[in-house]
């Protein structure tokens, strides 16, 4: 009897070791994903705060993005020199207000909120990517240099989901496709430890055949300034 009793209490015992063992796999599995979510789902600070899309300054800001680029436009299409600049803010603001609403189509799908940061000589861009617990930050921080007239040279200096590290040299890649498509030309070089990737930018749009010379881009804090001639 004594026998029999030690038996079941020895049965008792592995059950509850193998229900510790469950509970705490599942305990360590449940702090992977909520670890997860939190890596892919973090925002760099720098990224982090979005403008508001509510209120008369985020909309003057938008009005005064759109302004711009069409004044600029106008100008590129006349002989003559020309500049322009733009703010972070003023592109943020148009992200926020303008584009969802009468530019959605240019958003890929799964998009949103997308918005940009400049630094010197630094541009940085990040956007949520999905819905709901399945959505990730994605974001990119790119130096941007002129290296010759109408030809970019774009360094990455880092590319995540989040805080999750994404290969440079891929993403560098698939910036080159989108370029590709709008019409300029890339070439992706091995640089040092790094790629960078060489972007040159059409110089003749359209029948009329005028030539557009991006002569200076500059980044400072916060602002963007451009500088070129246009000629028949």
């Amino acid at each position: 009897m004594q026998k029999a009793v030690v038996n079941v209490a020895r049965r008792m015992a592995r059950r509850t070791a193998w229900w510790r063992i469950l509970l705490g796999s599942l305990a360590a599995v449940s702090g992977c994903i909520a670890l997860g979510g939190v890596l892919v789902r973090h925002e760099p600070a720098f990224l982090a705060a979005a403008p508001s899309t509510e209120g008369a300054a985020v909309e003057r800001a938008a009005a005064r993005m759109v302004t711009k680029a069409s004044a600029l436009y106008a100008a590129t299409r006349r002989p003559g020199a020309w500049d322009g600049s733009i703010t972070a803010d003023e592109v943020n603001a148009w992200l926020s207000t303008d584009l969802p609403r009468n530019h959605r189509r240019l958003l890929p799908r799964g998009l949103t909120a997308p918005r940009v940061q400049f630094r010197p000589q630094r541009m940085a861009a990040g956007a949520w990517l999905g819905s709901g617990m399945l959505s990730t930050f994605a974001w990119v921080d790119l130096e941007v240099r002129l290296r010759g007239v109408n030809q970019l040279g774009l360094m990455l200096h880092e590319a995540r989901l989040g805080l999750v590290p994404l290969p440079k040299a891929a993403v560098l890649r698939q910036i080159a496709l989108r370029l590709e498509a709008a019409g300029a030309v890339t070439e992706l070089r091995r640089l040092d430890d790094g790629h960078v990737l060489v972007v040159s930018l059409p110089s003749s749009f359209g029948s009329a055949a005028v030539r557009v010379q991006l002569e200076s881009l500059q980044f400072d804090t916060a602002e963007m300034l451009v500088a070129g001639a246009t000629s028949n």
